[in-house]
């Protein structure tokens, strides 16, 4: 197995762990890693050989990085808030904006737009959590933005590729996150109002 298929494995392996543990009582974080966790195991099938299906792969990357990040920045910079707690503005939310990456991203071609969200959530992450003073959070948001920096910096070192620096600062604010939503109280995902 080569290192990019490595790499995206832990990246999976990290997401799904935060997926089926410390992140499931909040369903944007819960959605979000579930986003990128998808992409990294096609990204494992695809540089492995097993399946080799690049543009469903491209395709699920971009919508990890337009609803995916966007979801992982919602649940940390508003973690009591509706799209972060409750089920049916998650899916709410997800679908918007997985409308806008295929007719922004897919259809007119702004080949930019899951990037430059991907960067914009990263960077509301750190911003809030550094003003929150919220180590895990900030860490979370450090590696991602360092992470697409590498990526767009087009980093290599030996025999690691920029793919490679993606995916382990990826991998690394996943496990971060699980830290950080271990610590929140639980609340519930379906919250009904009476009136």
């Amino acid at each position: 197995m080569n290192w990019q298929a490595a790499f995206d494995g832990l990246l999976a392996l990290a997401a799904f762990w935060v997926v089926l543990g410390p992140g499931r009582h909040l369903p944007a974080l819960k959605l979000g890693c579930l986003l990128l966790g998808s992409a990294a195991v096609l990204g494992t099938l695809r540089f492995s050989g097993l399946l080799p299906l690049p543009q469903l792969h491209q395709f699920v990357s971009l919508l990890g990085a337009g609803v995916g990040l966007p979801l992982l920045a919602l649940a940390l910079v508003a973690p009591a808030g509706a799209v972060a707690t409750q089920t049916r503005f998650t899916w709410i939310f997800a679908v918007v904006a997985a409308v806008l990456c295929v007719l922004l991203g897919v259809v007119a071609g702004i080949k930019l737009w899951g990037s430059v969200l991907a960067f914009a959530s990263a960077l509301t992450i750190a911003a809030v959590a550094a003003r929150r003073r919220d180590m895990p959070a900030l860490g979370a948001g450090i590696c991602m933005v360092l992470a697409f920096a590498a990526f767009a910096a087009q980093l290599s070192a030996g025999p690691l590729r920029p793919g490679e620096f993606l995916h382990i600062g990826l991998a690394l604010a996943m496990l971060l996150l699980g830290r950080w939503a271990a610590a929140r109280p639980k609340v519930s995902s379906e919250i009904r109002l009476e009136v």
